[in-house]
């Protein structure tokens, strides 16, 4: 599976094996019980993976480069509230299977494209893992995320060349995250924001090895879990509240 193999991958890389979580769970992942977990739930388009406080949240749709359509967007919100209500889950990852997070809205269904989709923001916090295509909506997904941690060779745009308008939540978002005269720039141009921009800019938090944004996210998300999380939550409420005004 994509998440094992990015498991695997990640705990071969010494720069991070004086993390204790990558020690602690290194026979775990190797043996592959988090991926075979009674708490795994598999929807249509969606698959979610458990293991003590993390919930891996992942798009399903590989050979479309997880582009959303109408029944994984269902899917999504079911994932997401599942992993809200869950009082032993304190913090998700979310992420693409196939290489690509999520290539925009799935091209047949457009005039389907349901907007505003999300809610302002998560009630937990959620890391993406970002590889290959982050496009339109995949954009809009993985900047509704807490953190990034993004590839290499991904690569983030507005594709100006479909009809679809933004999102008011993924404009001021962005507007605050990368500022007036660079937002103007990627909605006017469609420019690709490639991964080193994109982290001069804010937009990723770390910059990955290709193939280990799932097993970093995974670490990152080890570390949060251990502090305190409705101190963490309310400082979260507050900055979402400041930049919702």
């Amino acid at each position: 599976m994509a998440f094992f193999k990015q498991i695997k991958l990640f705990l071969r890389s010494t720069n991070y094996l004086r993390f204790e979580p990558t020690i602690k769970y290194n026979k775990l992942f190797s043996s592959g019980a988090f991926l075979t977990s009674n708490e795994n739930i598999v929807y249509s388009n969606v698959k979610t993976f458990k293991h003590q406080h993390i919930t891996l949240i992942s798009l399903n749709r590989p050979d479309d480069k997880n582009t959303l359509n109408v029944a994984t967007v269902d899917d999504l919100r079911k994932a997401i509230s599942n992993f809200e209500n869950d009082p032993s889950s304190t913090i998700a990852v979310l992420y693409g299977e196939g290489g690509s997070f999520c290539a925009g809205y799935d091209p047949g269904e457009l005039s389907e494209a349901p907007q505003n989709f999300l809610k302002s923001h998560c009630r937990k916090p959620i890391i993406a893992a970002v590889s290959g295509f982050a496009y339109n909506v995949g954009f809009e997904l993985c900047l509704w995320c807490d953190l990034r941690i993004v590839e290499e060779n991904a690569v983030m745009a507005i594709d100006r060349k479909l009809n679809i308008s933004n999102s008011k939540i993924f404009l001021k978002r962005l507007l605050k995250t990368v500022g007036y005269s660079r937002t103007m720039d990627l909605l006017l141009t469609g420019r690709d924001i490639k991964s080193k921009e994109a982290f001069e800019c804010g937009l990723a938090n770390r910059v990955v090895a290709c193939g280990s944004s799932v097993g970093q996210a995974v670490n990152m998300a080890f570390n949060v879990g251990k502090f305190p999380q409705d101190s963490m939550n309310y400082d979260r409420s507050v900055i979402h509240e400041l930049t919702s005004e």
